[in-house]
């Protein structure tokens, strides 16, 4: 009588598992065009390069929970900079329509790290799990390859990324 209650869960944990093991479906580093909020054009394959852990921190500008997590980043960064030899970025995944809020934000916010708009929205297309649910978060190591991945934020969650970016230093 358990089992059909068993199998369902199962099914459901393989599918989690599954998907935080998954890499992205291109290789690092994507080549994927961005604008900074300056509207500079920039491509991952010029920002995006191997050697350090990358941290890519997607976002909208309409979903408080990444400015509180962009918040948190900021908030330690520098101390965090000292302690590991790391990058982070923060990607908009915003509709053209908001670029202007993007480009707003990234100023009054002046978060300590690069603010980047990824206007095609190719990452959605690249990375496992299609960026459904925000704010994501995506760990690469220094080959390049997905290492962690986090979805939502709970204040503590920047404090589980900065172990797992010590880890790998």
């Amino acid at each position: 009588m358990k089992l059909p209650f068993l199998l369902p869960a199962l099914l459901t944990f393989s599918t989690y598992a599954t998907a935080q093991n998954a890499q992205p479906t291109a290789n690092f580093p994507f080549n994927i065009p961005m604008l900074k909020p300056d509207s500079t054009a920039v491509n991952t394959n010029d920002i995006l390069k191997k050697g350090k852990p990358t941290v890519l921190a997607f976002w909208l500008t309409t979903c408080v929970p990444c400015q509180v997590e962009l918040t948190a980043y900021a908030k330690n960064f520098s101390k965090w900079q000292k302690e590991a030899d790391f990058r982070l970025l923060a990607v908009s995944i915003d509709f053209p329509e908001r670029f202007q809020k993007v480009k707003q934000m990234a100023m009054e916010k002046n978060w300590p790290f690069p603010v980047y708009w990824d206007y095609t929205r190719a990452f959605k297309a690249v990375l496992p799990g299609s960026l459904n649910g925000l704010p994501q978060v995506f760990l690469f190591d220094k080959n390049g390859t997905l290492v962690w991945q986090h979805k939502k934020y709970v204040t503590g969650d920047e404090l589980k990324l900065f172990e797992k970016i010590k880890e790998l230093n």
